[in-house]
C-alpha cells in the first residue's frame, strides 16, 4: 500500500477525502491527516507518505510553502494540490514546483480515481528504480560487467538505469569486450601469476583510461571504452597487454567480440567473443582477433588444395627419413604440408591436433625402432605429445613441431658427404622393405636425383636399384633359411609381387626363392 497524507485546513474536506473512495481498492491508505502546512510538516517526517494532498492556502504555512519545505528534503515526494478556485497565478508557482497534479475543489472522485491510478504506475516504477539502485550500489565496475555477461544478463541490462551506469563510470560513446587467455595459467586461480596479471592489467587499464579489467571461469576479460575496429588501434593494444604479459614470461592470445553501443548490450560482445576464442587455433598471433577478420590458416592453406586429409603413414614415412638423414628443410616443408592440406580440408582444431599427433607418434616409432630416437637422447615422448595438443594457434603448432624434430636431428650424428652417404646406406640396411625410391631419397638428403645416384654409385660401386635389390634379396635368403614361405619373404623384403621377386632371386642367384629353400632343407 502507498500512504497518502491529507493537508487541509477545513474538517470537512479532510474528512470528505478520507471517506471520498476505497483507498485501498486502488493501492493507497490515508495514513494521517493536518490542518495546516506546519503540521503536514511534522507528519510528513513521522510517516514518509508517498502523497501528500495539500490545500494550496493554509493558514501559517500555505501549501507552496509547503511544498518548498518538502523539496528541500525530499525531491521525489509526490503532490497534489487542492484550491478552491482557479488561481493561476498560484498554479504557476506549483508547477515550478513539480507538483503531480492540481485539482479544484469539491474534489470530482472520478477524477482523483484517475489520478491515483497514473500515479500508481508512477510509483511502481519508481519502486522497480529503487530496487535496480539496490541491486547495483555496493557493486564494483566488475561486478556490474559480470552481471551484464552472465546468462541472466538480459535481465541486469533492463534493471541498470543511466543514472546507475554514470555513477559507475561506465557512460560510454562504444563498449567492446576483449578476452585474453595466457598460456599456461589457471584462470580460476586466485592466487599467484595469474592474480599478479590482472591485477597489473586493471591498474594500466585504470591510468590509460582504456577500459575495465574483469575475469571470468576461462579469460581475463577487458570492457573496452572505445572503438577498436581499426586493426591498428587494435594492435596497439594487444602490445600495450603483451608488454605486461612478458614481464612473467606468459605468451598471450585475445580477441575481440565487436562493438556495441550499449553497456546494456555487452553480452552480445562477449558472447561473440568467446565463440571467436573458440576458432582462435585458425588465426595468427600477434593480434587481437575480431570477428570479421578472415582466419590466417585459411590463407596459408591456399585454399586451392584439394579438400582431403593427407595419408598420415606416408607423411611419417617421409618424416622419419627426413630426420634420420638430417634434412632440417624437407621436415619443415613436410610439417607445413601436412598442416595446410589439414587446414585446406576443413578439420577442425581437434582433428589437426590429432592427426599431427599420429604422425609425429609414428615418425617417433620408427626412429625409436631403428635406435636413432636413443641416439638422439630420448625415447619417451609423451611430454611433446602433450606439449602439441596445448598449441593455442596453427601457426604455434607448426613452430613447435617443426622445432621439436629439428631438436632431434640435432642430437644425431651427421656432416659431410661422406657421412650422408654413409646414412644413406644405413637407411637403406634399415629399411629395405619400404617403398625406396632414388627420387624420394633425393628429396630427403636435398640433393638431385641424378647427382645423388652418382654420388652413391661412386660410394659403393653399385646403382641404387642394383644395391637395394642386393640387400633384399640377402635378407630374403635369411628369412628362407629360417623356413618362411616364399610369398611372406617376398613381402617382408619389400616385393609386392611374388612373380618380381622371382624374377630379381633368380637374377642374383642363378636359382628360384623355392629351389633355394629346396636346397637348404
Amino acid at each position: 500500500m502507498y500512504k497518502v497524507l491529507i493537508a487541509d485546513d477545513e474538517p470537512t474536506i479532510r474528512e470528505g477525502l478520507r471517506t471520498l473512495i476505497e483507498w485501498d481498492k486502488f493501492g493507497y491508505r490515508v495514513v494521517d491527516t493536518a490542518a495546516n502546512g506546519k503540521e503536514a510538516l511534522e507528519k510528513a517526517a513521522l510517516h514518509s507518505p508517498d502523497l501528500i494532498i495539500a490545500d494550496i492556502r493554509m493558514p501559517g504555512m500555505s501549501g507552496l510553502e509547503l511544498i518548498e519545505k518538502l523539496r528541500q528534503k525530499e525531491s521525489s515526494l509526490h503532490v497534489l494540490i487542492l484550491s478552491g478556485y482557479a488561481d493561476f497565478d498560484y498554479a504557476k508557482k506549483a508547477i515550478s514546483l513539480q507538483i503531480d497534479g492540481y485539482m479544484l475543489k469539491p474534489v470530482d472522485e472520478d477524477e482523483l480515481i484517475e489520478y491515483l491510478v497514473q500515479l500508481g504506475k508512477t510509483l511502481e516504477q519508481e519502486k522497480l528504480s529503487q530496487q535496480r539502485i539496490a541491486a547495483f550500489s555496493g557493486l564494483s565496475r566488475e561486478m556490474i560487467i559480470q552481471s551484464m555477461i552472465s546468462p541472466a544478463g538480459s535481465e541486469a541490462a533492463e534493471m541498470l538505469h543511466e543514472e546507475e551506469v554514470l555513477n559507475a563510470g561506465l557512460l560510454w560513446d562504444h563498449y567492446e569486450i576483449v578476452l585474453i587467455k595466457f598460456q599456461e595459467i589457471d584462470p580460476s586461480g586466485a592466487k599467484g601469476t595469474y592474480a599478479l596479471l590482472k591485477s597489473q592489467l586493471a591498474e594500466w587499464s585504470e591510468l590509460s583510461g582504456k577500459g575495465v579489467i574483469f575475469s571470468t571461469d576461462s579469460y581475463i576479460g577487458l570492457l573496452v571504452n572505445g572503438d577498436l575496429r581499426q586493426a591498428n588501434t587494435r594492435q596497439n593494444l594487444y602490445e600495450d597487454i603483451e608488454a605486461i604479459a612478458a614481464k612473467h614470461g606468459k605468451a598471450l592470445i585475445a580477441v575481440s567480440g565487436g562493438l556495441v553501443k550499449r553497456l546494456g548490450d555487452i553480452r552480445l560482445s562477449y558472447e561473440a567473443g568467446v565463440q571467436l576464442m573458440g576458432r582462435r587455433f585458425f588465426y595468427a598471433e600477434g593480434f587481437i582477433a575480431a570477428p570479421d577478420d578472415i582466419p590466417a590458416s585459411a590463407l596459408a592453406s591456399g585454399e586451392l588444395l584439394p579438400a582431403q586429409l593427407p595419408d598420415y603413414h606416408a607423411v611419417a614415412d617421409k618424416l622419419y627419413f627426413a630426420v634420420d638423414v638430417g634434412n632440417r628443410m624437407a621436415v619443415a616443408q613436410l610439417i607445413a604440408e601436412c598442416l595446410n592440406a589439414l587446414l585446406a580440408a576443413g578439420c577442425t582444431e581437434q582433428t589437426i591436433k590429432a592427426g599431427l599427433a599420429q604422425v609425429v607418434a609414428e615418425t617417433l616409432a620408427k626412429l625409436t625402432r631403428d635406435g636413432s630416437a636413443q641416439a638422439a637422447g630420448g625415447g619417451d615422448y609423451s611430454a611433446n605429445i602433450l606439449e602439441l595438443h596445448r598449441q593455442p594457434t596453427y601457426s604455434s603448432l607448426k613452430r613447435y613441431l617443426t622445432g621439436f624434430l629439428h631438436g632431434l636431428i640435432s642430437d644425431l650424428p651427421g656432416g659431410g658427404i661422406d657421412k650422408q652417404m654413409k646414412k644413406m646406406i644405413d637407411l637403406i640396411e634399415r629399411n629395405y622393405y619400404e617403398n625406396l625410391k632414388l627420387e624420394s631419397l633425393a628429396e630427403i638428403f636435398n640433393y638431385n636425383s641424378a647427382y645423388l645416384g652418382k654420388l652413391f654409385k661412386n660410394t659403393t660401386g653399385e646403382y641404387f636399384n642394383t644395391y637395394l635389390d642386393k640387400v633384399r634379396i640377402k635378407k630374403a635368403k635369411e628369412l628362407l633359411d629360417n623356413g618362411m614361405k616364399v610369398y611372406e619373404v617376398a613381402e617382408k623384403v619389400g616385393y609386392t609381387n611374388v612373380d618380381y621377386f622371382h624374377s630379381k632371386f633368380r637374377k642374383y642367384e642363378g636359382s628360384s626363392p623355392s629351389a633355394y629353400r629346396k636346397k637348404q632343407f
